[in-house]
């Protein structure tokens, strides 16, 4: 009758693996929630609304733009030396403290109606006033002439001694 009976519990031995198994699932199941959430879609470059009139030479910003994650939506000025008839339209953007934090959207050269960026985004302050004042923000480079870099305005320049107000 004894050798009838099977063992009540696998030895602990036994139980390793499937224990390895489920850390190991585990593991991976966070390493992906931390991957999703490194990768968010930022919608940096999506079209968006300033819900202001801004000439070429003006800059302006939402800051409660509903359309962009960030509810931050801006339209730089244009640069001298820049075309004012860039047809670069205003785009969600977010703080940033490099280049690298400031991938985004950009246009579809086959899409005549497209009006997003077509050179890509730099980080760097474009506002010397209000809330946004010497924020560093991903750019579009459209704004700006590419081998002279985005306009630091003077206010935000380390050695200018004026603050914002």
């Amino acid at each position: 009758m004894h050798s009838m009976c099977k063992k009540p519990c696998a030895p602990a031995r036994e139980r390793a693996p499937s224990r390895r198994r489920l850390g190991c699932v585990l593991i991976l199941a966070l390493a992906a929630l931390w991957t999703n959430a490194a990768c968010e879609d930022k919608a940096i470059g999506r079209p968006c609304d300033i819900t202001a009139d801004a000439g070429a030479a003006q800059g302006a910003y939402n800051n409660n733009a509903t359309d962009c994650p960030s509810h931050l939506c801006i339209k730089p000025a244009v640069q001298p030396g820049v075309s004012i008839d860039l047809d670069t339209s205003a785009y969600c953007t977010v703080q940033c403290s490099s280049d690298t934090d400031c991938n985004g959207q950009t246009r579809d050269p086959s899409n005549p109606l497209d009006k997003r960026c077509r050179k890509g985004f730099s980080c760097a302050p474009v506002f010397d006033k209000g809330a946004l004042c010497c924020v560093k923000l991903c750019l579009c480079r459209d704004f700006f002439v590419s081998s002279v870099g985005p306009a630091v305005p003077d206010t935000c320049k380390s050695d200018s001694g004026v603050t914002c107000s």
